[in-house]
């Protein structure tokens, strides 16, 4: 027995010079894919803001007349790129661009009619703004397993307006 143990002293040593850098880098993937998706998660809940805010450009003309609710589309598109930009100003450090920059390159649909939302796809029943923007952004944690660390989002949000 002390033979063959013997030859293995050190051994433990070798395995953690190797693998505590290997462990290293899955921590930092971890930690990177996390906060890609923490990010993602508060775009997202922006755009959809922005288009909630965007559907308050009612035209009050045509419903006091008593027609259906429908939306004026450069209040409603204008409201979308204000509120957007005013919003991701608070991830500032995280964007590679200037949010105003994001808003202005925003693309932004106002549907007053029913058929198919042009961004989203989805079917459209009532006056519906949405939004798709491409956010790049900056996950310093993939530096450290070689990767770039510059991510371009593209992230969809819409809202309707109903009565």
């Amino acid at each position: 027995m002390a033979a063959s143990s013997a030859g293995e002293r050190g051994q433990v040593a070798v395995y953690a010079v190797v693998l505590f850098p290997l462990l290293m880098l899955v921590v930092a993937l971890v930690l990177a894919v996390g906060s890609l998706e923490m990010l993602r998660s508060r775009l997202r809940a922006q755009l959809d803001m922005a288009a909630l805010t965007a559907t308050q450009a009612i035209d009050l003309g045509t419903l006091a007349r008593g027609g259906q609710p429908a939306l004026v589309p450069a209040k409603a598109e204008a409201l979308a790129r204000e509120y957007l930009a005013g919003n991701l100003a608070a991830l500032g450090d995280q964007l590679l661009v200037a949010p105003d920059a994001v808003a202005r390159t925003a693309e932004v649909a106002v549907s007053n009619r029913p058929g198919t939302d042009p961004i989203t796809g989805l079917p459209i029943t009532a006056p519906t703004v949405s939004i798709r923007v491409v956010v790049p952004v900056e996950i310093p944690l993939l530096g450290l397993a070689g990767l770039g660390t510059r991510v371009d989002l593209e992230l969809t949000g819409s809202a309707a307006a109903r009565s």
